[in-house]
């Protein structure tokens, strides 16, 4: 059993009444400012997953981790914003949310595609993520 299939199974055991899959997300509006405890906590993040990319890239023999999440530096208020929200909400009802770093083994890694995925279309790597052993979002 692939690991999708075991996401799969999983999911679909959740009683409705604790989630129920088939109701539609509620999109919400663009935020229209980043607070000062937001920006910190970004900077913090985007410092962790550099350290755990680093880590894992520079000591294993057997992995290479990979950027998959968006890393994009836009935060509310930045011209352009508004369309890289109103982007990261389509591809939360389309594909969900994409962890920060994807883990390959070496021999599944495509250097073509390189270290970093985060800003290839879904569509066009859907086959080479799925051979990722490992996804890690980090905060």
């Amino acid at each position: 059993m692939t690991y999708l299939n075991k996401i799969r199974d999983l999911t679909q055991s959740i009683p409705r009444n604790i989630v129920d899959f088939s109701q539609p997300r509620d999109r919400t509006s663009p935020p229209t400012q980043a607070s000062s405890n937001f920006i910190t906590n970004k900077e913090q993040g985007d410092w962790a997953e550099d350290l755990i990319f680093r880590a894992i890239n520079e000591t294993s023999s057997h992995y290479v981790a990979v950027k998959y999440g968006k890393s994009d530096d836009l935060i509310a208020g930045d011209k352009g914003f508004d369309e890289f929200y109103n982007k990261f909400q389509d591809e939360l009802d389309t594909i969900g949310k994409r962890p920060d770093l994807l883990v390959f083994r070496k021999e599944n890694f495509d250097t073509k595609l390189g270290y970093n995925i985060s800003k290839v279309e879904h569509s066009i790597i859907d086959n080479y993520v799925k051979k990722a052993v490992a996804g890690l979002e980090i905060r």
